[in-house]
């Protein structure tokens, strides 16, 4: 017998034991006991449909095309009562507010030219609670496939602030025709120029208003109709044959002081001259055409203006004196008149200062200031710098032609110290350091900037007519002679 071999032990193989059954609920449900839950409804409430109603008063309205959509209340009322009773305004309900919109639209692109094209969807919010006097913003929103727009919009509203608010919209949908990262800025003299336009053809009725007789609403409809002569130029011409017509540089960058009282209606006279002739000249329409639809390509609406208009216009310098020319057709006035010293120093001043806005606290809203060019130097971002200063250059070289020879050292040296710093902050943000080469500094830049900035500003001081002091008046007794 051969020898034995162990065999290995089996090894015991432990049973895991199984899971219990989970325990499932009832498949029906157990009523609950009497006097508990809700006793359910033997029929609905009479008002449900009161109930189910977005708002009570309120209704939305989509226009023909179903481009826009207004909501808002049907019978608006007026907030001052009978105190603004007077005041040049009127109440728009939805319906009105889409057939307003349709119009302007149709309006707008017949002038360029263009049949009626389908546009984005815009929406119209009426807001009873707004006052008139707000200004209306248009809110851009992007997607996948296009843009869409809203508008906020107070029930009682001026006419021509409807319609103005209204070709801003259409401008932006004309221009964004492709998608793009920043947003699109429309030249202020465009909307109140096309606005001013529309308003001034005669027989086109553009607004629909909800009137009222004696604080109660009538029951018909009635259009507001403004019948004009055949001149459409003849209220432009009115307003500035007493007045100082606005240079180009002004019209393309107004001040906040331009945009208030009587300064605001000079601003809608000349922007509604501006674009009459514009599109008067060759090809008119399709210029403007050209120049809407490549807005989006640029930091600035100069360079898309000259770049259309480049076989009239060879720089800004000859638009504004292109604009002097149709001045002096329109009203006779000379614009290349010199200013005496006094109005120089305060156009000078005036030139020198940017518009802004400023927040005191992060909750409240922006307020509009005006910032010199050291605080822009030193605060701005660059690229933002860049734009705003070289347009300040072009103002200061148009300038240059209306100021006495006493101060033109003076215009020629901002112009100077504006263009050495766009030239070396240009510099510095291009650097592209090798090894061993440090990064060039900005601060020494702003600084040297800001320092002949300032040495410039004590300088024009002298020029500024004294004030005049006004001699100490005797002082007559207070009792006569005994």
């Amino acid at each position: 017998m051969g020898p034995i071999i162990p065999q290995p032990a089996e090894k015991q193989v432990k049973t895991k034991p199984e899971p219990p059954e989970p325990v499932m609920p009832p498949r029906r449900v157990q009523p609950k006991p009497i006097g508990q839950g809700e006793t359910p409804l033997d029929r609905l409430p009479p008002d449900i449909n009161r109930l189910l109603q977005p708002r009570s008063g309120y209704k939305t309205v989509s226009s023909r095309s179903g481009q826009f959509v207004a909501y808002g209340p049907m019978s608006p009322k007026r907030r001052g009562g009978i105190l603004d009773a007077n005041v040049n305004t009127i109440l728009i309900a939805p319906g009105y507010a889409v057939v307003t919109a349709e119009r302007v639209r149709h309006a707008l692109l017949a002038r360029l030219g263009l049949p009626p094209l389908p546009g984005s969807r815009v929406k119209l919010r009426l807001e009873p609670s707004m006052s008139y006097k707000v200004a209306v913003q248009v809110v851009t929103e992007r997607h996948l496939n296009g843009f869409t727009y809203e508008l906020r919009l107070p029930s009682e509203i001026g006419p021509d602030k409807l319609i103005r608010a209204l070709v801003q919209v259409t401008l932006l949908d004309l221009a964004n025709q492709k998608p793009q990262l920043r947003d699109t800025e429309i030249p202020l003299w465009l909307t109140v120029g096309f606005a001013q336009v529309l308003l001034a053809q005669p027989e086109l009725v553009l607004v629909l208003g909800k009137p009222e007789q004696g604080g109660v609403d009538r029951p018909t409809e009635e259009v507001v109709r403004n019948v004009r002569r055949h001149d459409s130029l003849a209220e432009v011409r009115s307003r500035l044959s007493g007045r100082r017509a606005f240079d180009f540089s002004e019209l393309a960058m107004p001040s906040p002081s331009h945009l208030r009282g009587d300064n605001w209606r000079d601003f809608q006279a000349c922007a509604h001259l501006l674009l009459d002739r514009l599109l008067a000249v060759p090809l008119g329409p399709a210029r403007l055409q050209n120049m809407i639809r490549h807005l989006p390509d640029n930091l600035n609406w100069q360079t898309s203006f000259l770049n259309v208009y480049g076989d009239l216009f060879a720089d800004m310098l000859v638009v504004e004196k292109w604009w002097s020319v149709m001045i002096v057709q329109l009203t006779g006035q000379n614009q290349y008149q010199n200013w005496t010293q006094r109005e120089a120093v305060e156009k000078l001043e005036s030139l020198l200062m940017l518009p802004a806005e400023v927040r005191l606290n992060d909750a409240d809203s922006p307020l509009e200031a005006e910032v010199t060019l050291q605080q822009a130097i030193q605060g701005w971002n660059f690229v933002v710098q860049k734009q705003t200063l070289v347009q300040k250059v072009n103002q200061l070289l148009i300038a240059r032609l209306k100021m006495p020879r006493q101060l033109i050292p003076f215009v020629n040296e901002y112009g100077r110290i504006l263009q050495n710093y766009v030239a070396a902050r240009q510099r510095i943000e291009s650097f592209r350091p090798r090894r061993g080469q440090m990064r060039p500094k900005v601060a020494p830049v702003i600084d040297e900037a800001v320092r002949q900035l300032d040495s410039v500003d004590r300088r024009l001081a002298l020029f500024k007519p004294e004030a005049s002091i006004p001699k100490s008046a005797t002082r007559s007794p207070l009792f006569g002679p005994n």
